[in-house]
């Protein structure tokens, strides 16, 4: 931080003005920062009083001595995506390859169209919040909008730390609104699997089933070369991915582990059928035309038209799906923990994303709690004859239901055994006493 206090003042003429003379940064031709003076008015003369320039001068220099004025009010923001693009996003190695093609088509798309043309300094965190505002009504997913988020916030910290920002990242606080889904995700019943599973060609087939029983990206199983099959131990090492003729390290450094094959591991020492070189890869689909490695291709021409013939097609369905489903069978069977290790995600919550609503478990959970509960009572069988009882209050408490009989016209009987988990009676609340008819 610098310090500098220029004294007041006044121009000549008939409307004189208050002004001050600080140092200001500024750009030269040659790209480098430099120093000059520059003025600033602080009001008229005749309605400004001494104390009130003061006043406006210290929020002047309050600016610039920390720093805050602004090179960036002399910049272009494309000036600063520029330079993004060349020292980020196009540097080999920086990003995963489907990353870099996700920056550049939403810079192109989205923010180089909202944010290029103004100057840096008019960008703030209102604005970025207006803009986000605007996507969502133009009907831009949540996923997307909290994509170009992301990426303005990444934006601002490169530039933060290169010099071309002074201040606080202003997307920071920016959100990208409230999270809706466009479209339903839709967990196929363990019939649907199983026929979808049985109509597809066997390469593809394994193919998924990779996904769905071991939870792998689909960049992760095309990234798989015979070396990480290790049959002796049954597992799947995951180490690098291939995505569209890229091959390249994991997502994350997370995403790099041990997965279990389970019975999956017979099914492919039979789908190798010999030896093979460690290095060739395991999965490449034949096609007519040679074999196809592309995610996008693979889906196209081999899992949507199943998927469509067996009716069980809907807008996103692919093997993000497969992957979901093998989050939500792995937590439910086990504990949402192990599927976050088994696939590769570093927070909890992100798996927790990932699972999907099992209605028929959840059915089936719920009827479970209501035979405990609701079982004994005779409350489920939906019988008009069955005879309500009450608790049987002795010296040292309730020892044991008596039937009451169903001509009594006592309004407070109920039908009520208080019970635990495990069968066994608890001792009844006062507030009971008064809605238990008590045999003495």
């Amino acid at each position: 931080m610098r310090y500098q206090e220029p004294p007041i003042k006044k121009t000549t003429g008939k409307n004189p003005k208050y002004y001050i003379r600080p140092y200001v940064d500024v750009f030269k031709q040659d790209g480098t920062v430099g120093r000059t003076k520059q003025r600033f008015y602080l009001g008229s003369v005749e309605s400004t009083s001494k104390n009130d320039a003061k006043a406006e001068r210290q929020k002047v220099l309050n600016t610039l001595n920390n720093g805050k004025h602004v090179l960036q009010a002399q910049v272009e923001f494309s000036e600063i995506l520029d330079v993004f693009e060349q020292k980020f996003v196009n540097v080999k190695g920086n990003l995963a390859a489907s990353t870099q093609a996700k920056y550049t088509t939403h810079l192109k798309k989205h923010i180089r169209p909202a944010f290029g043309p103004r100057g840096t300094a008019e960008i703030n965190t209102q604005f970025i919040k207006d803009w986000l505002k605007a996507k969502e009504e133009a009907g831009l997913s949540w996923a997307s909008r909290s994509d170009l988020r992301n990426l303005m916030r990444c934006i601002f910290r490169e530039a933060i730390g290169w010099g071309l920002w002074q201040g606080e990242n202003p997307a920071k606080n920016a959100k990208p609104g409230r999270k809706k889904m466009v479209w339903r995700k839709r967990k196929l019943t363990t019939e649907e699997t199983r026929r979808f599973l049985l109509e597809l060609r066997e390469d593809v087939r394994l193919i998924v089933m990779v996904v769905l029983f071991c939870t792998l990206r689909i960049s992760e199983v095309l990234g798989l070369q015979w070396k990480h099959i290790d049959f002796e131990t049954g597992q799947i090492i995951v180490e690098q991915r291939y995505w569209r003729g890229d091959l390249a390290v994991t997502k994350t450094a997370d995403s790099e582990r041990k997965v279990k094959m389970g019975f999956l591991s017979g099914l492919l020492q039979r789908y190798a059928q010999g030896t093979h070189d460690p290095e060739e890869f395991v999965f490449s689909v034949k096609t007519e035309k040679g074999t196809c490695r592309d995610d996008r291709g693979i889906r196209r021409y081999f899992i949507t038209p199943v998927a469509k013939a067996l009716n069980l097609y809907s807008l996103g369905f692919g093997f993000h799906s497969f992957r979901r489903e093998a989050i939500t069978e792995i937590a439910n069977e086990s504990d949402p923990y192990q599927a976050m290790r088994a696939a590769g995600h570093s927070k909890m919550d992100t798996s927790l994303l990932y699972t999907l609503a099992d209605e028929k478990r959840q059915e089936e959970a719920i009827c479970r709690i209501q035979e405990r509960v609701l079982g004994p009572t005779g409350l489920l069988t939906g019988s008009e004859n069955q005879q309500p009882t009450a608790i049987v209050a002795h010296q040292n408490g309730p020892q044991k239901a008596k039937v009451i009989s169903s001509d009594e016209n006592d309004e407070f009987a109920t039908a009520f055994i208080f019970n635990l988990l495990d069968g066994g009676p608890v001792a009844t609340r006062t507030p009971d006493l008064y809605r238990v008819k008590v045999a003495l």
